[in-house]
């Protein structure tokens, strides 16, 4: 179960990028409610942090549970450092129900220090979950040095809902929330995002 959480978080967090491909108005949204997302990561502010997520995926997965989780990685020490991070593409998707999508393709490139005696003992649980998501190739477990390294493309569902104030907010498009999206995104807008996902 501890392993299911981290990877969730894992995939929650990695979400640094710049809009491209989209409007003008839209690209200045995205970069700023991104830069505001990002310093709630930076001041560990997770109940901020969770605002940025589109609300429909709670009617799938707890907030509460997702506070507990956040508490319970912070209590184990888990401090993500981000580098290179940078958006390769953006692609608007279908309007439905005057709800805009857009997907987005990111590179992300993040270490976790295993700064504790548990850290370093979940290494070999998160390591093969790890790479089952970014791909074996990806991911670089420094035993000597104690820290796991992430390098990959992961994609992110950005959601303009008029019941949210018309602001973007965000969902993780990978196998963790695969799930949730199917049930709350139009067939249409998923068999958009698989293409250009290349699923």
């Amino acid at each position: 179960m501890r392993k299911i959480i981290v990877m969730m978080v894992l995939s929650l967090v990695a979400t640094s990028f710049y809009g491209q491909g989209l409007n003008q108005k839209d690209r200045q949204q995205i970069d700023q409610r991104v830069g505001s997302f990002l310093q709630q990561i930076s001041d560990k502010n997770y109940t901020g942090l969770v605002d940025y997520i589109y609300p429909r995926v709670f009617e799938h997965t707890s907030k509460d549970q997702m506070f507990k989780t956040f508490a319970m990685l912070e209590q184990m020490g888990i401090t993500l450092k981000f580098q290179n991070m940078e958006v390769l593409e953006a692609n608007s998707l279908s309007t439905v129900d005057n709800i805009e999508y857009a997907m987005i393709k990111y590179n992300l490139d993040m270490t976790l220090p295993l700064t504790t005696d548990d850290l370093k003992g979940f290494a070999p649980l998160i390591v093969p979950s790890l790479e089952s998501n970014f791909g074996k190739g990806n991911v670089i477990y420094n035993k000597a040095e104690n820290y796991i390294r992430v390098k990959g493309q992961k994609y992110l569902m950005g959601v303009k809902d008029p019941e949210y104030k018309s602001q973007w907010l965000f969902l993780i498009y990978d196998a963790s929330f695969k799930s949730a999206i199917t049930k709350i995104v139009p067939a249409k807008v998923n068999q958009q995002a698989a293409a250009i996902a290349g699923e």
